[in-house]
């Protein structure tokens, strides 16, 4: 026996470390499939191996900054005028006239002094005029001097009253020599001093606005659209070269590889980082779920979901982040396998998707907090109503989150009403799935799920009925079994659906002989007076082997048959033990053992202690709470002293539950009641009227 259980659990171990590998590949290949997708190992002038598409919107950079700069050179910068310039020239050619006045009034008298002094004092003139013009000037009459002054005034000022640029000065001292030319009264010598006054006088003073064109060119280029290459569009077919621009455009896309080694670089990064996650998965469940390595059913399950949410999980990520279907594998798995691995897988489930989506950090936070709620409710969802409640606790989540990232990151508004919509679409698409797929893995993979322990707790299950019809006292005894067994499992944290049900269908194999059981016997005939103790025995044993065989005839999932099976452990069947023992002392007791096994789970225990309690108690006359706690620990005692506990791992402190709990359950059917007259109702009211 125990070189067929070693058997086992190397072939169990083989198997699950295929699974493992099986997973830990598929999830590899995946995320490596996903960073080379779209990559390309191409240089210049190679020819393209395949049609190249885009797989996401790329902006061409270089050409939008070769637009932007096309705008930038032909916007006109923006001038402002400083007419300060225009008040010193004026001031200035003031100034000039002003002094020859003067010296012509103080040398009025004595001509040549004059010219000889003025042509000393304005030698080194700013207008650069010569001792001919300056000699010119000196000798004009005052009138003349203001007549020439006004010209030269008006003119400059004129020319720069609109503002000057430097390059703009020659042209219009060209059109001020045509003006000039055409004044009749100017003698050629008037002309050329007016010349060099005026061509003196005029000076820059319309100088560009930095800020206002500065301002100007940011408002212009900010109408250049940039020129973008939509995903999915042809870049390169098949064949053709490939250019500096299709090598630029792969480039700015992040569609180029730069070389087989960094390829294989990449994928050991990845292949490692897998590992990593997937190792600390495993030691997770080596260390708090050993239950789970150990069946090829139940870690069968948990791989093929966690692998089935991921690879879906980008098909839905393209309608939107909020739609990934992570809450359907916390409810599958909290459902199917168990809650306590919801959180942890879950987290290892969003680092893949993050990892393959780069999804932002506030829908990562999204899934996490919605984990965390999953594995609160997923652990008293017993219908399937349950887990659309779920469902929408989830939806209510991502909805919050996705108000949040609009409200918190200033994303667009107008996007708000479609992404609560796909946050609410998901805790609805997760229920669907979950609610769709469990059917499948129940009948797959034979699970035991909530919703199956209540189809089969249903009293019209064919078992359960025939019970009731041809067994009522046995169908009776097992209800009261199965509200004992029910309580003490919730009470020590065991599956009390599962304990409930397996107490309902632990008395089935009586339904081949049921008046050979006591419950169903009415009056005083008893079959076994007729039969030797050793036959009598043996029917009774057969009961659990008929159990058995019935249960699985009527596709009983395997967890409620082990449970049934060993109610009983391998308990002596005393009353005709001790029968026999009375005309044969030399009895041999193995043949008055149940066959067993003894119970291994803690609802296995739970039922054979609850089973052997419920009918010491109808022995009792008049049970009162004292009575009825002493025969709770005589029962539990004597099972432990039979070594009957010694294969399960339940605690002393869980016992100690488990008593308090029968007590309960028991104080409760037999609690005191009152006595009533015996009155004769009839008469009674006879007597009234």
């Amino acid at each position: 026996m125990k070189k067929n259980n070693r058997f086992l659990k190397n072939k169990n171990l083989l198997i699950n470390t295929s699974i493992m590998l099986i997973g830990l590949l598929s999830v590899f290949f995946v995320l490596n499939n996903s960073a080379f997708y779209g990559l390309y190992a191409y240089e210049v002038g190679d020819l393209a191996k395949e049609a190249i598409y885009l797989k996401a919107d790329i902006v061409d950079t270089h050409l939008t900054a070769v637009r932007k700069q096309e705008v930038k050179d032909s916007i006109e910068p923006i001038y402002y005028v400083d007419f300060s310039k225009i008040v010193a020239s004026k001031k200035d050619l003031t100034d000039f006239f002003a002094r020859v006045l003067e010296i012509k009034s103080s040398y009025a008298s004595d001509e040549t002094l004059m010219k000889r002094v003025y042509v000393g004092i304005e030698k080194k003139n700013a207008y650069e005029l010569n001792e001919e013009e300056l000699v010119a000037i000196i000798s004009m009459s005052p009138e003349k001097l203001d007549s020439m002054k006004t010209y030269a005034i008006d003119i400059a000022s004129q020319n720069m009253s609109g503002g000057l640029k430097s390059d703009e000065i020659s042209s219009v001292m060209t059109n001020v020599g045509v003006f000039l030319d055409n004044q009749i009264e100017l003698s050629s010598m008037d002309r050329n001093v007016l010349i060099k006054l005026i061509e003196h006088s005029l000076t820059e003073n319309a100088f560009v606005d930095i800020d206002k064109t500065n301002a100007k060119i940011e408002n212009e280029l900010s109408k250049v659209e940039e020129v973008v290459y939509k995903k999915g569009t042809l870049l390169i077919e098949k064949g053709d070269p490939v250019t500096e621009d299709h090598y630029r455009i792969l480039s700015e896309g992040d569609m180029l590889i730069q070389s087989g080694r960094d390829r294989f670089l990449i994928s050991v990064a990845l292949f490692a980082l897998t590992s990593v996650i997937w190792i600390i998965l495993h030691f997770y469940l080596y260390l708090y779920d050993k239950k789970i390595l150990a069946s090829v059913k139940t870690y069968a399950i948990l791989i093929s979901l966690f692998v089935f949410s991921f690879v879906i999980g980008k098909f839905f990520y393209d309608f939107s982040p909020f739609m990934v279907p992570i809450p359907a594998f916390a409810m599958m798995a909290g459902i199917m396998i168990t809650p306590h691995i919801v959180v942890f897988f879950g987290l290892a489930l969003i680092v893949f998707t993050y990892i393959w989506t780069s999804m932002e950090a506030i829908v990562v936070m999204a899934y996490i907090i919605s984990l965390m709620v999953l594995a609160l409710l997923v652990r008293n969802i017993k219908q399937r109503s349950q887990v659309v409640t779920a469902g929408l606790f989830t939806a209510l989540i991502l909805m919050i989150f996705a108000i949040v990232q609009t409200l918190l990151f200033n994303t667009p508004i107008d996007a708000l009403p479609l992404t609560v919509i796909f946050a609410l679409g998901n805790g609805i698409i997760s229920s669907v799935i979950t609610i769709g797929l469990m059917p499948f893995f129940e009948g797959f993979f034979s699970i035991l799920t909530p919703f199956k322990l209540l189809e089969l707790s249903n009293p019209n299950r064919p078992l359960l009925k025939r019970l009731l019809v041809e067994a009522p006292g046995t169908y009776h005894h097992s209800v009261l079994v199965g509200n004992l067994a029910e309580t003490a499992a919730h009470d020590i944290g065991a599956n009390s659906l599962l304990t409930r049900v397996a107490a309902f269908y632990h008395d089935v194999g009586k339904l081949e002989r049921p008046y050979y059981y006591k419950e169903n016997q009415l009056g005083s005939d008893n079959p076994h007076d007729k039969l030797p103790p050793q036959i009598s025995a043996n029917i009774i044993k057969q009961h659990m082997s008929v159990g058995v065989e019935m249960a699985k005839k009527n596709k009983l999932p395997d967890e409620v048959v082990d449970v049934m099976k060993a109610h009983h452990g391998t308990s002596l069947i005393k009353y005709f033990y001790h029968q026999e023992q009375q005309s044969n002392p030399d009895v041999d007791a193995s043949k008055f053992v149940y066959p067993g096994p003894k119970p291994e789970s803690k609802e296995a225990v739970i039922l054979m202690l609850a089973d052997s309690v419920e009918a010491a108690v109808r022995t009792l006359e008049s049970p009162t709470k004292e009575k009825l706690s002493a025969l709770i620990e005589k029962i539990i005692g004597q099972k432990m002293a039979e070594n009957q506990l010694s294969e399960s791992d339940i605690s002393m402190h869980e016992i100690e539950r488990i008593k308090k709990s029968f007590l309960n359950v028991l104080s409760g059917i037999f609690h005191e009641r009152i006595v009533y007259p015996d009155v004769d109702v009839v008469q009674a009211l006879k007597e009234e009227k």
